[in-house]
């Protein structure tokens, strides 16, 4: 039997004390702003590099959030994310809006999520708190500047897009319609799709956060909790039946109900895609067509109008449960 890998010492010191792990998160949180701002005056491509890394560990904030929660338990890891939030806070001049996005959507979501890895079909739970916390973020988040700005759901999008765009729009040579025409349009599908893309986004760099945590407490040999394999990732009837919901409002209602459902619709159908790409995996890997698996993944990566069948798969998988049926399916 396979001995377990040290933790080394320096991370065992970090993670096994509330203010280490604090500061860390806070490092990595804020990597984003500081690491770019400590190159400048460096060449380009150092510049880009460092900001390159500095967002990378920004978004793998959830997977150290997940390490602490899995190592140290919940209690432990509540503390640390409070700690965690008030930095952000006193950092950022006092904003209460940073400490509670920080304490909320980079800290108590990964914590729950982590936390229910434990209980029994852990990796389903895990999924779904983390869908549910992104979603209602993204729709508080957006319906609330609507209220703040005194306007509708899409016009607070469309308002938060216009810079982008309107730069855009001023790089187009005089005497292009066609560009200005294209650039038009690109704006009005960003606005139609932002929130359920933002969601759906944030849903899949999380979920990774919480495998990459599982993997690295394994490795380590300190993970209690649900062993199924990712690719038995199912979301249940509830999202089955929310996603047709959605449907209905997406293409009877009006106004902002039906722009809300539009864009729960693409967050719900993407969730419903990546069981459907789970199917097609295990499928695959069961007939030893190995090289069709990363043929699959190129295809979805190349073609986006790829992703339709896989939303039919995960949503009959639901009811059929394909996965039961393939022989040796846990590759």
């Amino acid at each position: 039997m396979q001995e377990p890998t040290p933790l080394p010492a320096v991370a065992s010191l970090l993670l096994t004390r509330r203010l280490p792990c604090a500061a860390l998160l806070l490092v990595m949180l804020s990597s984003a702003i500081w690491l770019p701002e400590l190159m400048q005056g460096a060449p380009t491509f150092l510049i880009m590099v460092s900001t390159l890394i500095g967002l990378s560990l920004h978004v793998l904030t959830p997977a150290l959030v997940a390490v602490i929660t899995i190592g140290g338990g919940v209690m432990f890891a509540g503390h640390v994310v409070a700690l965690t939030a008030i930095g952000a806070t006193l950092l950022s001049g006092f904003s209460l809006l940073t400490g509670f996005v920080t304490l909320t959507v980079y800290g108590l979501l990964p914590l729950l999520a982590a936390a229910s890895l434990t209980k029994e079909r852990g990796i389903q739970s895990s999924a779904r708190i983390l869908a549910t916390g992104l979603g209602l973020a993204v729709l508080i988040a957006v319906t609330v500047g609507a209220i703040t700005h005194d306007s509708g759901v899409r016009e607070f999008v469309t308002q938060l897009m216009a810079p982008i765009f309107d730069e855009a729009q001023r790089q187009v040579p005089a005497g292009e319609p066609d560009a200005a025409q294209v650039v038009s349009q690109t704006q009005q599908m960003m606005v139609s799709i932002l929130p359920g893309l933002v969601g759906l986004s944030l849903w899949f760099a999380w979920w990774g956060n919480i495998v990459l945590a599982r993997n690295f407490a394994r490795r380590y040999n300190f993970y209690q909790g649900d062993d199924s394999n990712t690719l038995e990732l199912s979301f249940g009837k509830p999202v089955a039946y929310l996603f047709l919901l959605m449907l209905v409002l997406a293409n009877l209602a009006s106004g902002d109900m039906q722009y809300i459902g539009i864009n729960a619709a693409i967050m719900v159908g993407g969730l419903l895609a990546a069981q459907g790409i789970a199917v097609g995996h295990c499928w695959l890997k069961a007939k030893g067509m190995l090289l069709s698996i990363s043929m699959m993944y190129l295809m979805l990566f190349l073609w986006s109008f790829m992703i339709v069948p896989f939303v039919i798969i995960g949503l009959m998988d639901i009811w059929f449960d394909y996965r039961r049926k393939i022989p040796a399916s846990g590759g």
